[in-house]
């Protein structure tokens, strides 16, 4: 039998090892296969992490073309991992015959289904703002009502592109302990994985993460 083929497409390198993990630990039968586009971030995020308000058109019509060309390599579905191209992703996967998914909608669903109090963790503030209107967006389609808490873990994402994936964590890991009065944690990033593997286990708190959180709910889908 051929192994379910998934797009994992990425605007940026550090997000594959956490992904890899997530299909090793829930759908290891399944073939994910990566494609990588920095020349997202390097054309259409300003220098300091910020995201132009309205994104260019060229930008919508390359993650078009990125999630046609996974596709089109036989994918089956198709992750996109980059947190702040969510509304580009809703666009562009217009026409597609397979699943496509948002860094964020396995989460945000997740989240919800804990309860309406949502925390959430991330190394950079844009995307906080990314996470939270894509929450926004969830609950108005939902009809839900929630209350956020929300933190940015500074430093730790530039500890990560200096190689120290151990600080960065150490920096995730202390800012995480400061929000507890939360139905769940959800951390931002797909290079935030694997952090909460570090983090002390709350019972009523759990730690979600985009990666497993999307691996999970394309499983879901086309387990269907």
């Amino acid at each position: 039998m051929t192994a379910i083929r998934i797009g994992v497409i990425s605007p940026i390198d550090l997000a594959f090892p956490t992904v890899g993990a997530a299909f090793a630990e829930l759908w290891p039968e399944a073939e994910p296969i990566n494609l990588l586009d920095d020349s997202l971030y390097a054309d259409f995020i300003n220098d300091d992490m910020t995201i132009p308000d309205p994104m260019p058109a060229e930008a919508y019509d390359r993650v078009a073309a990125l999630l046609r060309y996974s596709r089109d390599c036989g994918a089956d579905g198709v992750i996109f991992c980059g947190s702040v191209f969510g509304l580009l992703v809703e666009a562009g996967r217009e026409g597609i015959d397979v699943p496509v998914l948002t860094s964020y909608e396995g989460m945000i669903a997740a989240a919800f289904a804990n309860g309406p109090r949502l925390g959430m963790l991330s190394t950079t503030q844009p995307t906080i703002d990314c996470l939270s209107a894509d929450v926004a967006r969830y609950a108005e389609a939902h009809g839900l009502e929630y209350t956020v808490t929300s933190k940015v873990a500074d430093g730790a994402f530039q500890t990560l592109l200096d190689g120290d994936r151990d600080g960065h964590d150490d920096i995730v890991v202390a800012a995480a302990e400061t929000i507890t009065d939360c139905d769940s944690l959800l951390l931002g990033q797909f290079s935030m994985g694997l952090v909460p593997r570090k983090i002390t286990p709350i019972a009523s708190r759990p730690v979600l993460t985009a990666p497993f959180t999307a691996v999970a709910k394309m499983r879901a889908l086309l387990d269907a």
